[in-house]
């Protein structure tokens, strides 16, 4: 099923901020060049990774608890994140977002880059990292 959606997805490949009825999970541009972006919306995740101006190399809609699940910020510790965790086929892609409450305290706009962070862990189903991306510095958009 969860393929099936995927595929189904494929059939409108473009690049769009999130609409109105989603939220903003995290988005952020990469040192090869590639970007993501995951919205939120009531039952769904959207996943887009791909070179802005193209067709999204990979593009996703998986239900939550069907392929697409929230990892909350345990509540401890000097650095704040969140994670949606998306499984397609025997690949999970893990896309974090998040902030150090220190260094956002301190942080000078005009001096600094935002303390903010992201990236995605990509894995197979055995839990062997393949690939982690992380985002270029300045370039996050996560919202906490």
């Amino acid at each position: 099923m969860r393929a099936l959606i995927a595929l189904l997805v494929f059939a409108n490949p473009a690049w769009a901020e999130c609409s109105s009825d989603q939220h903003t999970f995290m988005a952020c541009s990469f040192a090869n060049g590639k970007y993501v972006e995951v919205c939120l919306e009531e039952e769904y995740v959207r996943y887009r990774y791909g070179q802005l101006g193209q067709s999204p190399e990979l593009h996703l809609a998986l239900p939550y608890g069907e392929g697409a699940d929230l990892v909350e910020w345990p509540g401890i510790g000097r650095t704040i994140w969140e994670a949606v965790r998306m499984t397609n086929e025997d690949v999970v892609y893990e896309v974090y977002g998040g902030f150090d409450k220190v260094e956002a305290v301190e942080w000078d706009p005009e001096t600094e880059t935002s303390p903010v962070f992201g990236g995605i862990y990509i894995e197979n189903l055995q839990g062997d990292l393949l690939a982690h991306l992380e985002c270029t510095p300045g370039t996050v958009d996560y919202e906490f």
